[in-house]
């Protein structure tokens, strides 16, 4: 497993102003907003304002600190995050805005371009003890809260673990700790 902090993967602050995102990983290695088959980022929103637009892009996103996000498609609400929910899925092309519910918010953001990629982002939430995880081939599992003991190597909060092959880890946790388990499947058009 290889891990990736948070803290590591500098910031790039957004064209509007309206925030930073810090990018845990993309694939191909490298590759820039226009053609990356995946992403997995975590955003700081500091103002409300519009999402990006990502045609042909599947987009997967989970509040990790602050009051949440109202997501609006024009005037009409398109939903509601808040911290300790799962993630929401949505088309990156549509045009939304997120109102924030209070000050800055903190999310995960999984991306992945339709016809290369799919993804899947689930909330694992373990209370303390050992429990038995399947992940995926190309799985990244980040934990949002707490912090998990995966073998020999211990995630704490805003640390992430990424597995290229399938694998059953035993993942303990001394207390209540939430993870967001996010894992990719190429389609055709997306090399190895």
């Amino acid at each position: 497993m290889y891990i990736i902090r948070l803290l590591d993967c500098p910031p790039s602050t957004w064209k509007n102003g309206g925030g930073s995102t810090r990018q845990l990983l993309a694939f191909p290695p490298g590759a820039s907003l226009d053609n990356f088959i995946y992403r997995i980022s975590v955003a700081e929103v500091d103002s409300d304002g519009p999402f990006s637009h990502f045609p042909g892009i599947d987009r997967s996103l989970a509040i990790l600190d602050g009051d949440g996000l109202a997501l609006m498609n024009g005037a009409q609400l398109f939903g509601t995050l808040l911290a300790g929910q799962p993630p929401m899925a949505f088309d990156g092309a549509l045009s939304l805005s997120g109102l924030r519910l209070g000050g800055k918010v903190r999310d995960f953001n999984v991306m992945s371009r339709r016809g290369q990629a799919s993804h899947r982002c689930q909330q694992l939430v373990l209370d303390a003890g050992s429990h038995r995880v399947t992940l995926p081939a190309r799985s990244l599992l980040f934990v949002a809260a707490g912090q998990v003991q995966c073998g020999e190597q211990t995630l704490h909060g805003l640390e992430a673990g990424w597995q290229d092959t399938a694998t059953e880890l035993t993942l303990h946790c001394d207390g209540s700790a939430t993870l967001l388990l996010a894992s990719f499947t190429l389609t055709d058009g997306g090399d190895d």
